[in-house]
């Protein structure tokens, strides 16, 4: 064997080496824009937003889909200008081979299910849009809305702070309950943005609704531990808002606290999802279930607040 072909053959493994970092780089990078990753991971959602930019309904930003595309393909570019002919050489060899052919079926199946799982997020994604859009369409709140007067019914879990939490300890004050779940990635956003913006539109204006309290049932006791609870508010940008609360417990007291708002749910228990209406209601500074909305727009949830105000 001549010097020339072992130099060959090296040109070529460095050629396929540098393709499998190529492809590991870019697999990671994909990874870590649309990967489910655990809610809790608070800092990989700010790397998120840092190498990607995040839009509401959680996908990246236009520069974002950019760095995802071009920054990959040009480095693929640059790898099959310099060694394309050791790399298809290199491959051609492995594909002689059974163990090989297998290794690179194996590899084409790693994007090619990325892909599939990208496309998925976009529908989601697209699918939550359309929940905002359609939310914008209803119109005032009718003047006739109906206003309840029977007592909330309790709460008693414990939140994000350790705390239980009750009606008694949100100190006399109107709330916005509503139920979500960590892993849920189209109605849970949508409810829990709604309320979120309706306590803050309700802090600003001439007359400013300080005095209000947030409050957010897990319909997943199962996954949404209290040792998560701290994690979620921040996902859910609950954290820098005052006297927000993020509820969970023991899976049997969660149900019954479910059952209690009449809060239906579907769950599969093989893969955990949970079907669930956007139930918002508000409970007026008495006590009283004054309110109730099924995945309502922002302005309908704030009119109701400024009545429960005007008395």
């Amino acid at each position: 064997m001549t010097a020339a072909s072992d130099d060959r053959r090296g040109e070529r493994r460095f050629a396929l080496v540098a393709f499998a970092a190529w492809l590991a780089t870019t697999v990671g990078w994909w990874a870590l824009a649309f990967a489910p990753l655990p809610v809790a991971d608070t800092w990989l959602a700010q790397a998120r937003a840092v190498c990607f930019g995040t839009l509401p309904n959680g996908l990246p930003d236009t520069w974002g889909w950019g760095a995802l595309v071009v920054s990959p393909l040009a480095m693929l570019g640059l790898l099959l200008a310099i060694w394309g002919r050791d790399l298809a050489a290199a491959l051609g060899a492995l594909a002689d081979r059974r163990l090989g052919l297998a290794v690179i079926g194996l590899v084409a199946a790693v994007p090619l299910a990325g892909g599939l799982w990208v496309g998925q997020r976009v529908l989601e994604a697209r699918e939550l849009d359309d929940a905002f859009a359609s939310a914008e369409e209803y119109g005032p709140l009718p003047h006739d809305y109906p206003r309840g007067e029977l007592p909330a019914p309790q709460l008693g879990l414990v939140d994000q702070h350790g705390e239980i939490v009750t009606l008694e300890a949100l100190g006399g004050r109107p709330a916005l309950v509503t139920f979500a779940f960590g892993h849920c990635r189209t109605i849970c956003p949508v409810v829990v943005r709604t309320v979120r913006e309706a306590a803050l539109d309700c802090r600003a204006g001439d007359r400013p609704i300080d005095d209000l309290s947030i409050v957010v049932v897990s319909l997943d006791p199962w996954r949404d531990t209290p040792s998560s609870l701290p994690g979620l508010a921040e996902a859910w940008e609950l954290s820098e808002l005052p006297d927000a609360h993020v509820l969970s417990g023991e899976v049997e007291r969660v149900l019954e606290v479910l059952e209690a708002w009449n809060m239906p749910i579907e769950r599969d228990p093989k893969t955990g999802d949970i079907r669930h209406p956007g139930l918002v209601a508000v409970v007026a500074a008495d006590g009283s279930h004054a309110y109730s909305f099924n995945s309502p727009p922002t302005d309908w949830v704030v009119e109701a607040l400024r009545r429960l105000e005007r008395g």
